[in-house]
């Protein structure tokens, strides 16, 4: 077995992702990671105009039109599904294409695809669940075939979610996955049905340390405040600001940060969530 991973930016420092592969040794183990080289031998790559569909946030490897090769399958930052045709013993082609939908359009999601693919229905051919950067699962029925797959429109298995609150104290509110949500399907419980396995980001607010809540929360409305009124000075400049002002800006703005610190602390984390199915 080996690994494929995506990544976010290249050597040369612009922000497009190649693919990451740590090849299986044999006897157990992995070689170092190496960028994933496409037919003709150049490193693979999504091609766009655009950058956010070209940083690959997830790839996955899946014989997609059912002709016995392995496919690469990429999410983006920019929420759409590209597909690199498998040419048979491990070579991948170098172009590739965008998943559509049954109107021509690409297929997407709220940006951070996340391809996942099973037979959610049981018809015999692959379906696709993907997370997003908004948070959720959606389900992409496939209305083709096992050699032809035709993909519907999305639908959702779990709801997408607001952005995380940073005047909300501790993590009783969290009571479902949140944003940047990663998916896998399984039979988590033996029960013969698929479920979804969600992981997902969170920023948790807590109070600072010697402070009581409502002390906490009066202080981050006070600081609220200051923050609001420095940008409202700021943008006074009319998108013009002079170098001076964008020095006092920066300034003031670290200078508020550092005493937010004093107030509350912030930890980013996430869960992984476990959705049975009924």
């Amino acid at each position: 077995m080996d690994i494929l991973s995506g990544s976010y930016s290249r050597d040369e420092g612009e922000m497009a992702g190649l693919f990451q592969v740590l090849w299986g040794v044999e006897g157990g183990g992995f070689r170092a990671p190496a960028a994933l080289n496409g037919s003709d031998g150049q490193p693979l790559i999504i091609q766009d105009r655009d950058d956010l569909p070209r940083i690959c946030t997830r790839p996955t490897a899946v014989d997609l039109d059912g002709d016995g090769k392995l496919d690469i399958v990429s999410g983006n930052f920019g929420g759409t599904f590209a597909v690199f045709l498998g040419e048979g013993e491990g070579r991948i082609s170098p172009t590739h294409r965008f998943l559509m939908d049954e109107d021509g359009s690409p297929l997407a999601v709220e940006g951070h695809s996340d391809p996942f693919f099973v037979d959610w229905d049981a018809d015999g051919d692959l379906d696709l669940v993907s997370g997003s950067a908004s948070g959720g699962a959606l389900l992409f029925l496939n209305r083709g075939s096992k050699k032809e797959p035709k993909f519907g429109p999305s639908t959702t298995l779990l709801p997408a979610v607001e952005s995380s609150p940073d005047d909300v104290f501790g993590d009783d509110w969290v009571h479902g996955p949140q944003e940047d949500t990663r998916v896998w399907v399984d039979d988590v419980n033996g029960d013969g049905k698929l479920d979804v396995l969600i992981g997902d980001c969170v920023t948790l607010t807590w109070v600072a340390a010697g402070l009581e809540e409502a002390e906490a929360k009066k202080k981050l409305d006070e600081w609220s405040e200051r923050m609001r009124k420095a940008q409202d000075e700021f943008q006074a400049a009319k998108g013009n600001p002079t170098d001076e002002q964008q020095e006092k800006y920066n300034e003031e703005c670290q200078k508020l940060w550092k005493e937010r610190e004093g107030i509350v602390r912030q930890d980013s984390t996430g869960f992984v969530w476990v959705i049975y199915r009924k």
